[in-house]
């Protein structure tokens, strides 16, 4: 073998060394990337549903201070306001009336539910129409 075969041999073997080097710190950038990006919506994910779960609890309340509103006789529906905490959030439960609202003999009902969480001032509000009953 001649010197410049083993020169251009030399050669080619000490570049596809760097070749692989390069083509593995790009794949290891590329994974670097990927792994961020699914972190990043994993974390998003997290918060969505701790989120969906505070709304869930939030409806759940409000129809529940409904149900017990209805309960009560007509005269004995009033306002009012209580807290409520589930897992750590603090709920407000208030409750709202308009006498002869949106005729006379009747109430409409509003229960809002509110909270902070980490993303902010959460609010639900569930409205109903109650009548009196002639018995």
């Amino acid at each position: 073998m001649s010197t410049t075969d083993r020169h251009t041999r030399r050669h080619r073997i000490a570049s596809q060394r760097g070749v692989t080097l390069i083509e593995t710190l790009v794949a290891l950038g590329l994974l670097a990337i990927s792994a961020a990006t699914m972190g990043n919506y994993l974390v998003k994910q997290i918060r969505f549903s701790s989120s969906n779960f505070l709304y869930t609890q939030a409806y759940a309340m409000a129809e529940e201070q409904l149900e017990s509103t209805r309960a009560l006789r007509y005269n004995d529906m009033v306002a009012g306001s209580k807290t409520k905490a589930v897992g750590g959030t603090t709920f407000t439960v208030a409750t709202q009336m308009q006498d002869d609202n949106p005729a006379n003999g009747m109430k409409l009902i509003t229960v809002n539910v509110t909270w902070s969480d980490g993303q902010g001032s959460k609010n639900v509000a569930v409205q109903t129409i109650y009548t009196e009953v002639q018995r």
